[in-house]
C-alpha cells in the first residue's frame, strides 16, 4: 500500500516537472506547482509573452509524455532485471492511469488545456476557459455515476468516486478564478503590444454592450477591431483592441460602448 502511494507521488511529481520544464523552456515563469491525486496544477506567469495556444498545448502534453517515457524506462529496467515484475507492473499501470486521466478533455486536466488551446482563437480566451471547465464538470459527473453505480451493484469502484469528487472540487475552485485569469490574459495582451504582426479579428457589438462583454470575446494571437452598431444596426465607429484594453485597466469594465463613443 505505502509503496504504491510513494510511487504515485513520485510519478505525479515527475509529471508536473515535465510541465514546468517545457514552460520554462518556452520562457514562462512557473509561479507554483500544486500536487493533487493523479496530477497537479502548474500556475504560470504569462508576463510579457502572453497566452499562446500552441505553447499551452505543448506544456499540457509534456506531462503525459513524461508518463509515456516512464513506461518505456520501466520496460528497460524490467528487461535488464533491475526491477521485479511486481514493481514493473505497478509503475506501468500507474503511468497509464495518470496519462489517461490527465488527457480527459476538461479543465483543470491537461486535456482541458489542450481543448482550450484549440478553441480559444475561435471563441475567445474566457469563453474557451468556461467551456473547458463545463467539460470538466461533465466528466466529473460521469465518474461519479460510474462510481455510484458500481457501489450500488456491489462492486465498489472507489477510484472513480474519488476522482469524480476531486474533479468537482477542482472545477469549482477553477471557475472562481476565471475572471482573474482573464484579467491576467488581457494584461499580458496589453503589455505585449505590437511586437509581432497579428491576424486581425473583427466582430460587431451593440452600443449598449459593456466593455466586459466585449473583451471576454478577445482571442490570443489576434488583434481585435470592434464595429460599434447603433440601435438601427448601422456601424457608427470602430474601436480598436488597445482602446478597449485601456478602458479595462482604468476600471471601466461596466462602461458601455456608448459611454466610450460619446465621451
Amino acid at each position: 500500500m505505502w509503496r504504491s502511494v510513494v510511487v504515485l507521488f513520485a510519478l505525479v511529481s515527475l509529471h508536473e516537472l515535465g510541465h514546468a520544464a517545457v514552460a520554462n523552456q518556452l520562457g514562462y515563469e512557473v509561479e507554483e506547482v500544486s500536487l493533487l491525486p493523479f496530477g497537479g496544477v502548474a500556475k504560470l506567469s504569462y508576463g510579457s509573452i502572453g497566452f499562446k495556444p500552441r505553447h499551452e498545448a505543448y506544456i499540457a502534453i509534456a506531462g503525459p509524455f513524461v508518463n509515456l517515457f516512464m513506461i518505456g524506462l520501466a520496460f528497460v529496467c524490467y528487461l535488464t532485471h533491475l526491477w521485479s515484475q511486481d514493481f514493473f507492473e505497478l509503475v506501468v499501470q500507474l503511468n497509464i492511469w495518470i496519462a489517461i486521466f490527465n488527457l480527459l478533455p476538461g479543465l483543470p486536466l491537461d486535456g482541458g488545456r489542450i481543448l482550450r488551446a484549440a478553441r480559444s482563437r475561435a471563441i475567445g480566451f474566457e469563453s474557451a476557459t468556461r467551456e473547458a471547465y463545463r467539460m470538466g464538470l461533465a466528466l466529473a459527473a460521469v465518474l461519479l455515476v460510474i462510481g455510484g453505480a458500481s457501489l450500488w451493484a456491489g462492486y465498489p469502484h472507489l477510484g472513480a468516486l474519488l476522482l469524480g469528487v476531486f474533479l468537482v472540487v477542482s472545477v469549482i475552485v477553477g471557475q472562481r478564478e476565471i475572471t482573474s485569469e482573464t484579467i491576467r490574459f488581457l494584461d499580458a495582451k496589453r503589455r505585449k503590444g505590437a511586437v509581432v504582426p497579428e491576424v486581425v479579428r473583427a466582430f460587431a457589438a451593440p452600443m449598449d454592450a459593456t466593455v466586459r462583454e466585449v473583451v471576454r470575446q478577445f482571442s490570443p494571437d489576434r488583434y481585435h477591431m470592434v464595429y460599434v452598431r447603433d440601435d438601427n444596426g448601422a456601424v457608427i465607429t470602430i474601436l480598436e483592441e488597445d482602446e478597449l484594453l485601456e478602458e479595462v485597466f482604468q476600471g471601466h469594465l461596466l462602461y458601455t460602448l456608448r459611454n466610450i463613443v460619446e465621451q
